[in-house]
């Protein structure tokens, strides 16, 4: 991929995080997460609280109370507001400084404004996205291959090389980040005839730039590798930059889930097979990283797909240097989100695997305790015993499987934080999205149907070359499952276990 500028840790021990490298990582991604707020609001200081928007109509099933209806306006307030401030001189700015960061950040904010819609009903919503992301195709560049992009620096300037500190990049995350969002749009703007007949054509806009551009370049780019049986990943994560010639190392799941997002989504609004197959490579390669221990599921944050993962200066030691589960919350609910989304479409998970989720959040996760909950990474480890640790590990969309969790996450100690914290910008914007999509726009749906897009899954598998993709694909995880290859010659022996024996050596 040319610019257009010139230019593990082994089972037995998930319990604790591999040490080796983790202080450098952590480093690298908290400049993302002091980006998008997660640990400071973007662009430095605090900001200002977002004033209540007037008052607004909700769809009258949602039944609020007034607390409720307190935060759902601010969530509003926050998504119109933002949209109202972007200017072509501030989209250009903020993308050229890094598109990582711009995928976290500017694309979710818009993304708020499509809840807006599902909340209210009111298509102003559809016309205030559709009139701040017109911005954004403004400043999109053609690569040497053709395709167009949103480019910029790599995060970190010290990421940047040396030798090449102008290096720019094309980053794959801004890419499904984009078609999560354009496929959402469609599919919330068909729920009106009136207004999708009178936007047709943006509608023919925003599937051409999805399907055109922003999905195929990566396939033709490389950036997508079949692991065949386990399924398929993408590759592409800056540590340290990729080559730009060359696809570079292989995603971690809570990256993964970005394309998961993207693909089903854009399946759902175009009915083509090739974005759900993708999406049940990318599911299918997930569930193989899954162990398997006393019911539960455990896993870690990052797996090595293939030879492209090893140290190009160690010939037995991976590029990323350290595995362990996932030390932010952030990243364990995004990585958990690919099986609770593909679940929920009637792909590659099951009943059985949303129990062992289910198991994990409540003896892994969290102390079981209402009153003054705790919470852990999947490997028990809590912020008191690592520094590294941070966030409340509780998914939202599992939440709705559970009673318990339901309670906990949408009705118990956490309700008052959520009215405390609609204010600020990012905490009542962007970072309260899973929980309000969850609550609001979800919760009343899965009481009727746990699986809602289920459909989907069984338009997709009516068809018999779907259904011959699908059975050699799919799986059910034994015990131990997964047992992560801390460095390459346990992932490649120079003399592999003969067929026979490949099941009793896992063990």
């Amino acid at each position: 991929m040319a610019s257009p500028t010139p230019q593990s840790q082994p089972k037995a021990s998930t319990s604790a995080l591999c040490k080796r490298g983790l202080r450098a990582f952590f480093l690298i991604t908290a400049t993302v997460l002091l980006a998008t707020g997660s640990l400071l609001p973007l662009h430095g200081a605090e900001p200002e609280p977002t004033p209540v928007a007037p008052s607004i109509s909700f769809a009258p099933k949602l039944q609020l109370k007034s607390e409720e209806h307190t935060v759902l306006e601010r969530y509003i307030g926050h998504a119109t507001k933002y949209a109202e401030g972007l200017t072509p001189e501030k989209v250009k700015a903020r993308c050229a400084d890094a598109p990582e960061i711009f995928a976290w950040v500017e694309f979710p904010n818009l993304n708020c404004l499509l809840d807006a819609y599902a909340l209210t009903g009111d298509t102003k919503y559809l016309d205030t996205f559709k009139q701040a992301f017109g911005l954004f195709p403004a400043i999109m560049e053609k690569g040497d291959d053709g395709y167009l992009g949103w480019w910029g620096k790599p995060v970190k300037q010290h990421l940047r090389g040396a030798e090449n500190p102008d290096t720019r990049i094309d980053e794959l995350q801004t890419s499904f980040r984009c078609i999560t969002i354009l496929a959402y749009w469609v599919e919330m703007a068909r729920r009106t005839p009136a207004y999708a007949e009178s936007n047709k054509e943006v509608i023919s806009e925003y599937l051409d730039l999805m399907e055109k551009q922003l999905f195929p370049k990566w396939d033709a780019r490389g950036f997508f590798a079949d692991l065949k049986s386990e399924g398929g990943v993408y590759r592409g994560l800056d540590y340290p930059l990729s080559n730009q010639k060359a696809p570079g190392v292989t995603l971690s799941h809570e990256k993964c889930s970005i394309a998961v997002d993207g693909l089903l989504n854009l399946y759902r609004v175009t009915k083509n097979d090739a974005y759900m197959r993708r999406a049940i490579q990318l599911g299918t390669r997930y569930k193989h990283c899954l162990s398997l221990k006393d019911g539960h599921y455990e896993w870690m944050s990052w797996e090595p797909g293939g030879t492209w993962d090893v140290s190009p200066t160690k010939p037995d030691a991976w590029v990323i240097g350290w595995i362990g589960p996932d030390p932010m919350a952030e990243w364990y609910a995004a990585a958990l989100s690919i099986a609770v989304n593909l679940y929920q479409h009637g792909v590659v998970f099951d009943d059985e695997d949303i129990a062992r989720f289910i198991a994990t959040q409540k003896t892994r996760c969290w102390n079981g305790d209402f009153a003054a909950p705790q919470y852990r990474t999947v490997g028990g480890v809590s912020s008191a015993e690592s520094k590294f640790v941070t966030g409340r590990f509780l998914s939202c969309p599992l939440a709705l499987y559970d009673a318990d969790l339901s309670r906990l996450a949408f009705d118990g100690p956490h309700e008052a934080e959520v009215l405390e914290k609609s204010t600020n910008p990012w905490k009542g914007g962007v970072a309260l999205t899973p929980y309000v999509r969850a609550k609001y726009l979800q919760r009343p749906d899965i009481g009727q149907e746990k699986q809602p897009f289920a459909g989907f899954g069984k338009a997709f598998l009516a068809n018999p070359e779907n259904r011959v993709f699908y059975e050699k694909l799919k799986f059910t995880v034994v015990a131990p499952g997964k047992i992560t290859p801390l460095k390459p010659s346990e992932m490649f022996p120079a003399n592999p276990p003969a067929p026979s024996d490949k099941a009793e050596a896992k063990k």
